[in-house]
């Protein structure tokens, strides 16, 4: 092989290796849009009328982390958690009142509430996808009986 092709063909495998390089480091994982505030996200799971899923997290702790890079970083979940609930990040150490009116006591812990407060369920520590979607779809489940009985004692 010629100089003149061995360049041109070392150069053009480097640009391919770069090229993926960059698309590699342009890559950002899903991530679930997070609301931070309580009021706005609780009127916002009344106006859609979705239940409000709440997790609770600190920086310290490497199983929140853990769950939301995991778990709630996979696309499907991302997906399932948008478009079914109004998703709001608490800090604990920040938010201690509402972690206490919860009954927060171990880290992760997420709590789905009704848009009218009403306990769907709470998934204390950490969980792999299945379960935790599956406790998802069980809070899911809770709500629509709830609004079915609200709806056959209406008058």
């Amino acid at each position: 092989m010629d100089r003149r092709r061995f360049c041109l063909t070392a150069l053009g495998s480097g640009a391919l290796s770069v090229g993926a390089l960059a698309r590699a480091l342009a890559y950002t994982p899903p991530t679930i849009r997070w609301h931070k505030d309580l009021k706005t996200a609780h009127r916002i799971a009344v106006q859609q009328s979705r239940p409000l899923l709440i997790l609770f997290s600190a920086s310290w702790c490497t199983f929140c982390h853990k769950l939301q890079r995991e778990t709630l970083g996979e696309k499907p979940m991302v997906a399932f958690v948008e478009q079914k609930f109004v998703p709001l990040l608490l800090d604990y150490d920040k938010d201690k009142a509402v972690a206490r009116i919860l009954e927060v006591e171990s880290l992760p812990c997420t709590v789905v509430l009704s848009p009218q407060a009403d306990l769907l369920a709470r998934v204390a520590g950490y969980a792999k996808s299945a379960e935790y979607r599956q406790s998802l779809q069980a809070a899911l489940d809770a709500q629509d009986r709830i609004q079915q009985a609200a709806a056959v004692s209406e008058p």
